[in-house]
């Protein structure tokens, strides 16, 4: 109703504005000498700007094209818009009539009436608007003249009120005449319905429902079966469209449907997903177009039938074949096929393996249930980063892939945007889980072959994206397939090296920052093959914790270590490196105790170092771990501080008696320089916890004094000796013990 009453006013504006302005200018040239011209001009300019107003409306509306509804806002605004008119006139009416003459004041009278007349006309279909405005302006001007006027007579008076009376009795006409034109169109609409209600008794008795839909796709007509399938009541399902009925989140589902209303054309037994409340169900949708009496397109007349327990049961036929049941996401046969498919085809497959960041610590800590809402959760994920032609796959574990058509751009692309969303919070059911994901991904092209090598070339850059400190992606290349081969060699000739005896002990001192005098030594593994030559610790060690080998090489260093610092004078202290691995071997505790009663070495000489990175991983074994060998009396340190996942909670986690700097602070330190300021910051830490620094890396008197200047207590670095084979090692703290004495 309100859409239609503004759009008949707003049919005459052009016309209006048009009288409007000519009387305006009319006026403005008969009352040109009058005292309040200067109020005339202002108010000539502020009807001016409403004109523009009303005219810059006319030509939206007339292009966007007439709208079926209209909000009580707006229709309050246009009203209050033509109230202003009729005020203003007012007002004109009160200032000028009084000083503007006899034939001044006739002008204003007549041109009252007039305005009168077009206000009424125009909002005729607007009761409270056409009168409210007609009576300002008449009231205006029974105000605004003089009762000694020419023109103030009482039979223009008479003549005014009678004027008044018969365009109130016309607006009012006018709008019943519109009300009672809308309502025979209603009726006209509810005698369509005639049809439906002859097809009330199939509808009733069948599972199928009517469903007939305007040619933007919005229901007109609701029957009670379509209410009892969709779970909604009549009012709420009037004016939908089909994809919202149906929540057509499917971007594929959308374009078809989408499709089905370009061709205009019938169509049969078109499946769409619909949530019908808290469920997922199917619905077979077949109808048939309608035309108007112009022959244009109205929308589609048809019926829908619910298919649910048919496409379940062939749903879980497939999925027990092809799928992974716990993500719905293909397995690794239909994976391979596809694969294949698309090589086949000559294309150019985009292949990427994602494997979540420590899995198994958040099963271990939340329990395989959480762990499995959270692969339900990736795979969602997944799904939705990758895009509707993407497929995604679940290969086994927390290992996913995904297949793609692009290019090397999109690849990039597609890879860096699955990390960071990896690396965004997951919801498992209640639980706000953290984790991260690492990727490796290869393009078809670079590597000859079939599936079977595509996936092995992107399994390798996945290993070399996790080498790299996880939560990234790497591209395959064939340098990665080369250190990949190597890296296989290392781990044949690691598996024998310890029973071959390749392996070997250096100690690097510790010093006394006060005194410069050796307060221990850092046990530093090396390892000399007798083809490979020296291979260095970043080689080998890598490789021997993913292989399990570091545990019996762990327990080794233990044994070798703890046999030299028997040697020693009883307060030189040794250092052992422990990685997270190691502190997850339930051996470690009995091999300490067992080195510790075989050597004598007191407990407290034993200092075990360990990185930041072991609390990424840690779990409740391994803090256990960690106490028994604190009440045990050994010692431990945390390496290479500040470089990566420092944190106060870290250093709470384990009584540490000692905090490394890292050596990229140590070779920075100066005055006045930010890596000065964070040394100073650790070692306050330090103090403030009970706990020595040591500084690593000192490699000049310069780094030696200004770190010494900063509050480390301890130094490490080449400026105080490299690391040693053990008889020089031990001969020199030795040597220095005698000189002391």
């Amino acid at each position: 109703m309100r859409a239609a009453q503004l759009a008949a006013l707003n049919r005459y504006v052009p016309f209006n504005v048009a009288l409007m302005m000519v009387n305006v200018l009319m006026l403005a040239n008969v009352l040109g000498d009058h005292p309040r011209r200067d109020f005339l001009s202002v108010w000539a300019t502020v009807l001016g700007g409403l004109s523009v107003l009303w005219i810059v409306r006319f030509r939206r509306t007339k292009k966007q094209g007439a709208t079926e509804q209209a909000s009580a806002f707006h229709f309050w605004l246009v009203t209050a818009e033509v109230l202003t008119f009729g005020v203003l006139w007012a007002a004109m009416s009160v200032v000028m009539a009084a000083e503007a003459g006899d034939a001044g004041q006739g002008l204003i009278l007549l041109l009252s009436i007039v305005a009168m007349g077009a206000s009424g006309f125009a909002a005729a279909i607007m009761p409270v608007c056409g009168i409210a405005t007609i009576s300002l302006i008449g009231l205006g001007i029974m105000v605004a003249l003089p009762a000694d006027s020419l023109v103030w007579t009482a039979p223009v008076v008479v003549a005014l009120a009678t004027y008044w009376l018969v365009i109130v009795r016309g607006v009012l006409v006018t709008t019943s005449a519109l009300m009672a034109r809308m309502r025979t169109q209603e009726a006209l609409r509810e005698q369509g319905e005639v049809v439906r209600l002859l097809l009330h008794e199939f509808e009733a008795n069948g599972s199928d429902f009517l469903l007939e839909v305007d040619e933007h796709g919005c229901l007109t007509h609701v029957s009670r079966r379509l209410c009892e399938v969709s779970r909604r009541d009549r009012a709420s399902l009037l004016g939908r469209t089909i994809g919202q009925l149906a929540g057509a989140e499917d971007a594929g589902q959308r374009s078809h449907l989408r499709r089905i209303f370009r061709e205009q054309a019938a169509f049969r037994d078109v499946v769409i997903s619909v949530r019908v409340g808290e469920e997922q169900r199917w619905w077979a949708l077949s109808g048939t177009p309608k035309f108007d009496f112009e022959g244009r397109f109205a929308g589609f007349r048809g019926v829908g039938r619910d298919v649910t327990e048919v496409k379940r049961s062939q749903e879980r036929i497939a999925m027990l074949a092809r799928f992974d049941p716990l993500t719905g996401l293909a397995n690794r046969t239909l994976f391979q096929e596809a694969l294949d498919e698309m090589l086949g085809k000559q294309d150019r497959p985009l292949l990427l393996l994602v494997d979540l960041d420590y899995f198994k610590r958040i099963n271990d800590q939340l329990g395989h249930a959480a762990g499995d809402r959270l692969l339900i959760a990736v795979a969602a994920r997944l799904r939705e980063v990758a895009g509707p032609e993407a497929m995604v796959a679940r290969l086994g574990g927390d290992e996913f892939a995904v297949l793609s058509a692009g290019d090397d751009s999109f690849g990039a692309s597609l890879a860096d945007r699955l990390v960071r969303a990896m690396g965004e919070p997951f919801m498992a059911g209640q639980q706000q889980v953290q984790t991260g994901a690492s990727l490796g991904w290869v393009l078809a092209g670079e590597e000859d072959g079939d599936g079977e090598i595509l996936l092995k070339s992107a399994d390798l850059a996945l290993y070399e994206a996790k080498s790299a400190g996880r939560g990234r992606a790497c591209r395959f290349a064939p340098a990665i397939r080369a250190r990949a081969e190597e890296r296989r060699g290392l781990e044949k000739a690691l598996a024998g090296a310890l029973e071959a005896g390749q392996f070997s002990l250096a100690f690097q001192p510790v010093v006394a920052a006060v005194d410069e005098r050796v307060i221990g030594f850092e046990a530093l593994l090396r390892w000399d093959h007798p083809e490979l030559g020296r291979v260095g610790p970043d080689r080998f060690i890598p490789i021997a914790e993913e292989s399990g080998l570091i545990v019996p090489l762990g327990h080794w260093v233990i044994r070798e270590a703890l046999r030299w610092a028997a040697r020693w004078p009883a307060d030189i202290s040794v250092a052992v490196n422990l990685s997270p691995a190691q502190l997850e071997d339930e051996a470690l505790i009995p091999v300490i105790e067992a080195a510790l009663a075989e050597t004598g070495v007191a407990a407290a000489r034993l200092e075990l170092e360990i990185t930041e990175r072991l609390f990424l991983v840690e779990t409740p074994a391994m803090a256990a771990r960690m106490k028994a060998l604190g009440m045990l009396g050994v010692h431990f340190a945390l390496d290479d501080f500040g470089t990566g996942y420092s944190a106060m909670g870290y250093l709470q986690k384990a009584a540490f008696s000692r905090i490394k700097i890292d050596r990229s602070f140590v070779s920075r330190a100066g005055k006045g320089t930010e890596a000065s300021a964070i040394i100073e910051a650790i070692v306050h830490l330090a103090h403030s916890l009970g706990m020595t620094t040591t500084a690593e890396g000192t490699e000049t008197r310069a780094e030696v004094d200004i770190c010494r200047e900063l509050g480390c207590e301890q130094m490490q670095g080449y400026f105080f000796g490299r690391p040693m084979p053990p008889e020089k090692a031990t001969a020199l703290v030795c040597e220095a013990r005698q000189a002391a004495e």
